[in-house]
């Protein structure tokens, strides 16, 4: 029970990475506020964490790429479980397409969820964690954020973007005591990449588990030493290349 006592915020928190992270977390004693768009998925886990932990757990709904709907998620967390410890920003959307064929809605749509709202959630809880001069904070960036490839430019624009938004914010924060690191996932057996690439050979992918074991163990007190960096984590899953 190493986080006993601690609030954790988990963006995406309904389904795939984001349920196993949550789910984790509680095993290890944390307070989880479940946020996404689906309430429904959202209160499944909740009631599972109820069930089978015995911790605190809230429903948030939230479109993270909507800076006052994060505001109003930020604020009900504080007034529900108290004060957030532990930020994963794990929401997160893919647009597969040629550049020629992707609307300027399209990339706005990528980039208001994967960059803006990490950036305003980060806005809203790290005022706290300087007071308390303690806190965690994990991105869920992708392997595509190290590399180039086709037909996904939103997406990998963005993926860039928040691996340099940890290694930025990471070093500021690092006289607060808040640690900032990213996890950059190779293909993982989620609904989104099921709905992707639905004819792919999943037999090497990873499960979400597998990636929430990574995110958890680099929230942990063990994982003090690492900050302003990134985890690529693909075992032998090779990125979706068309």
């Amino acid at each position: 029970m190493e986080l006993k006592g601690k609030v954790a915020l988990i963006t995406g928190g309904g389904r795939g990475i984001g349920r196993e992270t949550c789910l984790l977390l509680a095993s290890h004693g944390a307070d989880v506020a479940v946020c996404a768009r689906s309430q429904s998925e959202c209160e499944e886990v909740v009631q599972t964490i109820h069930e089978q932990y015995g911790t605190k757990a809230i429903a948030v709904l939230c479109d993270v790429g909507n800076k006052e709907e994060v505001k109003k998620c930020v604020e009900q967390v504080n007034e529900q479980l108290g004060k957030i410890d532990i930020l994963i920003n794990n929401a997160g959307v893919m647009c597969l397409k040629p550049i020629t064929e992707t609307s300027i809605d399209e990339w706005q749509w990528v980039q208001d969820i994967n960059v803006n709202g990490p950036f305003y959630l980060c806005k809203e809880v790290i005022p706290d964690m300087i007071t308390k001069k303690d806190g965690v904070i994990i991105n869920i960036a992708s392997i595509w954020g190290t590399k180039g490839g086709p037909n996904r430019s939103a997406y990998i624009t963005s993926k860039h973007a928040i691996i340099g938004f940890t290694k930025a914010l990471g070093e500021e924060m690092k006289p607060y005591g808040i640690r900032v690191n990213a996890v950059s996932p190779g293909p993982v057996d989620t609904k989104m990449m099921a709905d992707l690439a639905p004819n792919y050979d999943k037999s090497a992918w990873l499960k979400p588990i597998d990636i929430a074991n990574i995110i958890v163990d680099l929230v942990l007190p063990k994982s003090i030493a690492i900050t302003a960096t990134t985890i690529e984590a693909f075992g032998k899953g090779q990125p979706v290349s068309n």
